[in-house]
C-alpha cells in the first residue's frame, strides 16, 4: 500500500507483512538550555506527586545540602508520602526527623546514619521497615526494577546547561560520582543539582546529558570542609594500632602479601594504621601491590606513589589528596556497578587477595554487626562490607573485644550485617580468632600466629563488662537487613528503652 509522505515521496507502508509509518515532517530542536531557577522548579517540572520515589547519593556526606533542600522544596509543593532512595544519610540530615512527624517523608530505604535511625529505632514513624542494602545491592536492586526512583536528584560539583556533570570540578569537589549512575539511567526523571555551570561540554562527563531533564543551579551543594577532610587521622591508641599491626601480620603469615596483591582497607583509624603497616611490609620485602580498591585515601595514594602499588581503582574519595589523583588519573575511576554489582559477569572486587572492616559487634558465630548498636539502636549502614567480604580470600575484622562496659565479641549480635559464613578472620586487642571453616587459613599461619577460639575472646569480653546488657526490644519492626542478592538477612525491633 503506497502513501505519499510529508518529503513528497511515495512509499510503501507494508512490505514483507511488516508496517511502516509514513515520515510527518520533521523540525529543528536542540541549543535548548535545561537549566532551571530552583529546586521547586525542577521537581514541578517533573511532575512530582504524592507517593513517588526519590534518590539521592552520599558522596558530599556530613556536607551535604542537597537533601535538605531538596525536602523543603517538597514541603513547599505540598506533597508527601515520599519514599526516600538515598545511598545514605548522615547527621547533616537531622531535619528529615521533622519531615517524617509531617507525613512528608515516609519510607526510607537506604542506609541512615546517626539521628535520623536514632529517632526511627526509638519511635517507629515510618510506615514500612527502612530497607538496608550494601552499595552493591543497592545498585542491583534500582538495575532490576525492586528500587525504582521516580526522580534522581544527583549533587554534582560541576555541570553544564545541558546536564554533563562530573563531581571532580569545582569548589565542592568529592571525587568520581560513583553511586548515581544507575540512577540516572533507570529513574524517570533525573534533576542535576551544582554550584558551578561550566561551559559546554563539561570534563570528565559522569552524569551523561542524554539522561537529565533539567540542571538547578544552588549558591552551595554542600559544605567542602565536612564533604572531605585535608587529611583522616591514623589511630594513635596503643591497642588499636597493635590491631593493625597483627592484621598485616596475619596477611602475611597466610601468604596474602605478595607481588600483585589485590587489597581494600577503609578510612577508619585502625584501617589506616594497617595501610601504614602494610606499606612499610612491601617495603621490607620489596614488593609491589598490584591493586587496591574501594575508597581511597591519602594513604593509598603516598603506596602508590612511593612505587609499592600498581593500580588504584576507586569508587569513592575520602579526602582532598584522593580527589586530586582521581581528578588526573580518570583511569582509577568506578562506578558502584563496576565495584560491587553482584548482577555483573565481573567486579573490581572478585579478586581481592584480602580486605579489613570494622564492627560495632562480632558473635561466635562469625556474624558482624554494623548497623546498630549494642542497644539496638540503628545508628550505621552497610556500605560495602558484605560485598567486599564475600569477595576477598581473607576477609578481617577489627574490633576490640569491649568499647567501655559493653562487649563486642557476643554470643549473638544484635543485628547480622554481613553473615559468618563469608567472613575469616576476627583480629582484636586481645588476639586473632579465625574461622573453623577456614582450615587452609589455619594450616597455612599454625606456628607463626597464635590464634584463639572465637568463644575465648567472647569470654574476656564478659568478664571485663559483666557480661552481655540486652537491650528492651519490642514487636515493631523499624528496619531489615538485605543481602546483596536480595534476601532479607535480619530484622531490626523497635527500642523501648
Amino acid at each position: 500500500m503506497k502513501q505519499i509522505n510529508a518529503a513528497g515521496r511515495s512509499i510503501e507502508t507494508m512490505i514483507d507483512g511488516r508496517s511502516f509509518v509514513a515520515y510527518a515532517g520533521g523540525k529543528k530542536y536542540g541549543r535548548n538550555s535545561k537549566v532551571v531557577n530552583t529546586i521547586t522548579d525542577a521537581l514541578r517540572s517533573c511532575g512530582l506527586k504524592h507517593g513517588m520515589t526519590i534518590s539521592f547519593h552520599h558522596q558530599l556526606r556530613n556536607g551535604d545540602y542537597v537533601i535538605n533542600k531538596t525536602l523543603e522544596s517538597i514541603k513547599d509543593l505540598g506533597v508527601k508520602d515520599i519514599r526516600l532512595a538515598q545511598t545514605a544519610l548522615f547527621n547533616v540530615h537531622e531535619p528529615l526527623i521533622d519531615y517524617i512527624k509531617d507525613g512528608i517523608v515516609t519510607r526510607i530505604e537506604g542506609s541512615v546514619n546517626g539521628p535520623v535511625g536514632d529517632y526511627i529505632s526509638k519511635n517507629n514513624p515510618l510506615k514500612a521497615p527502612v530497607i538496608l542494602r550494601s552499595h552493591g545491592g543497592r545498585w542491583s536492586a534500582v538495575k532490576r526494577g525492586e528500587l525504582h526512583p521516580d526522580i534522581a536528584v544527583i549533587a554534582a560539583s560541576s555541570a553544564d546547561i545541558r546536564g554533563n556533570a562530573t563531581g571532580m570540578l569545582g569548589e565542592s569537589a568529592f571525587g568520581n560520582i560513583a553511586y548515581s549512575q544507575v540512577d540516572a539511567f533507570h529513574a524517570d526523571k533525573v534533576i542535576i543539582v551544582t554550584d558551578t555551570i561550566v561551559d559546554y561540554p563539561c570534563r570528565y562527563r559522569e552524569i551523561y546529558e542524554g539522561l537529565v531533564d533539567y540542571v538547578v543551579e544552588i549558591d552551595r551543594i554542600g559544605d567542602p570542609e565536612k564533604i572531605v577532610s585535608g587529611s583522616l587521622k591514623i589511630t594513635d591508641d596503643p591497642e588499636k594500632l597493635d590491631i593493625g599491626k597483627q592484621c598485616v601480620d596475619l596477611m602475611d603469615a597466610a601468604g596474602i602479601i605478595k607481588n600483585g596483591m589485590i587489597f581494600q582497607a577503609g578510612a577508619g583509624g585502625i584501617s589506616l594504621a594497617a595501610l601504614k603497616y602494610l606499606g612499610e611490609r612491601l617495603e621490607e620485602k620489596d614488593l609491589v601491590a598490584g591493586c587496591s580498591t574501594g575508597g581511597l585515601t591519602e594513604f593509598i595514594v603516598d603506596m602508590y606513589n612511593k612505587g609499592r602499588l600498581k593500580q588504584i581503582n576507586t569508587c569513592q574519595c575520602f579526602d582532598t589528596i584522593a580527589v586530586d589523583f582521581v581528578r588526573n588519573h580518570l583511569e582509577a575511576t568506578s562506578t558502584i556497578g563496576e565495584y560491587s554489582d553482584p548482577t555483573m559477569k565481573g567486579r573490581n572486587t572478585d579478586l581481592l587477595d584480602t580486605v579489613i572492616l570494622g564492627a560495632t559487634e562480632v558473635d561466635t558465630h562469625f556474624n558482624v554487626n554494623v548497623n546498630t548498636h549494642s542497644d539496638g539502636r540503628l545508628l550505621h549502614g552497610i556500605g560495602g562490607h558484605q560485598d567486599v567480604s564475600a569477595a576477598s580470600n581473607l576477609t578481617i575484622i577489627t574490633v576490640p573485644v569491649y568499647r567501655k562496659k559493653n562487649p563486642i565479641v557476643l554470643e549473638d549480635v544484635t543485628t547480622i550485617s554481613t553473615p559468618g559464613d563469608v567472613i575469616d578472620a576476627i583480629v582484636t586487642n586481645e588476639g586473632i580468632a579465625i574461622n573453623p571453616k577456614r582450615k587452609d587459613i589455619i594450616n597455612k599461619v599454625k606456628g607463626t600466629i597464635d590464634i584463639l577460639d572465637i568463644n575465648d575472646l567472647k569470654n574476656i569480653a564478659y568478664d571485663a563488662t559483666g557480661g552481655l546488657k540486652k537491650p528492651t526490644l519490642g514487636k515493631d519492626i523499624i528496619g531489615m537487613t538485605k543481602y546483596f542478592d536480595g534476601t532479607v538477612l535480619d530484622t531490626i525491633y523497635q527500642v523501648l528503652d
